[in-house]
């Protein structure tokens, strides 16, 4: 995702785990590894779209569209949901937004 000042952010895609390995924790696993990367990238914000009350569970808080302009209409603006990788909080944005080239995409 880009917006136009100079912090650094993502958004990541759903993690969807095979139901017959549902609820052992390996979809929260695998967040907080992706997590854990982008802050060794120096990511500051990661941003998702997804059920409040699985993501809440990595660190994910909702957010409004007053806060950071969401990618694309949102059918459910409840699943709009942003991290600070540093801890702090996050900060309105001003500008567009859209995903990096590689997840531009919208087959994806």
């Amino acid at each position: 995702m880009k917006l136009t000042n100079k912090v650094k952010r993502t958004r990541k895609r759903a993690v969807t785990i095979s139901s017959d390995l549902q609820g052992k924790g390996i979809g929260q696993k695998l967040i907080h590894y992706a997590l854990d990367h982008l802050r060794s990238l120096n990511v500051n914000l990661a941003f998702t779209y997804g059920d409040p009350s699985y993501y809440s569970k990595a660190g994910f808080e909702q957010i409004n569209e007053n806060l950071v302009k969401a990618l694309c209409p949102l059918s459910q603006p409840i699943g709009w949901l942003a991290q600070s990788l540093e801890g702090n909080q996050i900060q309105a944005m001003v500008g567009p937004t859209q995903c990096v080239e590689a997840l531009n995409d919208p087959n994806l």
